[in-house]
């Protein structure tokens, strides 16, 4: 019983850690653009709801901890609200005025847009960094075996074969090769292979098949019938001066973006089940599990000070690519997002004034309902990998 109250005490404290220091440096972006260009920022907040702490700063600003640490915001002067809404009844100002909607279109896009920019640029650092300082290790994408009646053995591959190139794109690490089979199937992929020295194009359309998790359900992804064996031939330990961890961190930041967009698309066409969406519990089940395997990766016989170090590298690492997610799904062009925001404000960009204020108002309500929709839907599907329903299930027929 204690064993349990501990370990999801160490998980809801790992899990707020890491989302609070997502969402800091997202809000942080906003807030450190808005004062470049002398726009008023009212508050700042992490977390939402009933204060537990906040201070008011000589600058005016109130910072702010609310009781939900499911994200923040900043709310600038003459925001109707925390998501940015213009406030339609105050009468109109001027530039000079400090409110951020009396501000030129430009300013306002860059004030939103530096949002998801901080997010990427907090990832980029945290990944340069660890490159710089520990390196990189990759396994090669060789293929030690090819499954009978897979795609892959359908389209020709051969034990031995190593691939060089996706859809155009250089590859040299194995999980680059699997991360693009899962989110493809059903579609075809241009592989470029390395057999015998000579490079070989070949296509493959990775089948789409169903597999049970550890919690009795059934997600749907991509899969291509094909092995790889660990052996000192296929690993390889790189190191990086601090440009070239910079340029690493960059590309590894880009390589999770583009990751994301063919989850997505993957979706879509039903080449994914939706099973593999995560809301905040499965966040907090990822935090804990990384605060649990950073702890045993130190060692039974570490001082206290080794496993903060340890699970302090998991945490961030996990921060790092959680800021990705953050600052990709607020680029969305759903009004309410950072997104939507910045589709607005190029339409009026184009059009010489803003959107009329009845459509922004009913655009802001329907977007409100999508993430509302999409947060209910991810829980469910969090709710559905921890097993809840299936004990229900056994709990009901056992009854």
């Amino acid at each position: 019983m204690l064993e349990n109250i501990g370990s999801i005490a160490i998980s809801l404290a790992s899990f707020v850690t890491v989302l609070s220091l997502v969402v800091f440096v997202h809000e942080f972006g906003h807030y450190q653009v808005a004062r470049w260009f002398k726009v008023k920022v009212e508050s700042f907040s992490i977390g939402f709801g009933p204060e537990l702490f906040a201070w008011t700063a000589k600058t005016g600003v109130r910072w702010r901890i609310g009781a939900l640490p499911l994200g923040g915001y900043v709310k600038f002067e003459g925001d109707k609200d925390a998501a940015s809404q213009p406030d339609f009844t105050q009468e109109k100002a001027d530039k000079s005025s400090g409110l951020f909607h009396a501000q030129p279109v430009g300013v306002r896009a860059a004030v939103t847009a530096a949002g998801p920019a901080f997010n990427f640029a907090f990832s980029i650092a945290v990944f340069a960094v660890f490159f710089a300082l520990m390196g990189e290790t990759i396994q090669r994408p060789l293929i030690s075996k090819v499954l009978p009646d897979g795609a892959a053995a359908a389209a020709g591959m051969k034990a031995g074969d190593e691939v060089v190139a996706i859809n155009g794109r250089r590859i040299d690490d194995f999980v680059e090769l699997q991360t693009a089979i899962m989110v493809s199937g059903g579609k075809e992929m241009r592989l470029l292979l390395k057999r015998d020295g000579a490079e070989l194009p070949i296509n493959v359309t990775p089948k789409v098949v169903e597999r049970k998790t550890p919690f009795g359900d059934t997600e749907t992804q991509g899969l291509m019938g094909i092995e790889t064996r660990f052996t000192k031939d296929t690993i390889e330990h790189r190191t990086y001066n601090p440009i070239e961890a910079v340029v690493r961190g960059g590309e590894q930041t880009g390589e999770i973006i583009s990751t994301q967009v063919n989850f997505i698309t993957a979706l879509l066409r039903g080449g994914m089940s939706a099973g593999h969406l995560s809301g905040p519990l499965g966040i907090y089940q990822i935090a804990g599990k990384v605060t649990e395997n950073s702890v045993e990766s130190a060692g039974p016989d570490a001082d206290a000070a080794k496993v903060a170090e340890s699970v302090g590298i998991g945490l961030v690492r996990l921060a790092a690519v959680l800021s990705i997610a953050v600052g990709f799904m607020n680029l969305l062009p759903l009004p309410v997002l950072d997104g939507g925001h910045l589709v607005f404000y190029a339409a009026e960009a184009i059009r010489g004034k803003p959107i009329p204020e009845k459509v922004q108002a009913v655009s802001f309500q329907v977007g409100l309902v999508c993430i509302l929709s999409l947060f209910v839907f991810a829980t469910f599907q969090d709710l559905d990998r921890s097993g809840l329903f299936n004990a229900l299930k056994g709990f009901v027929a056992a009854g």
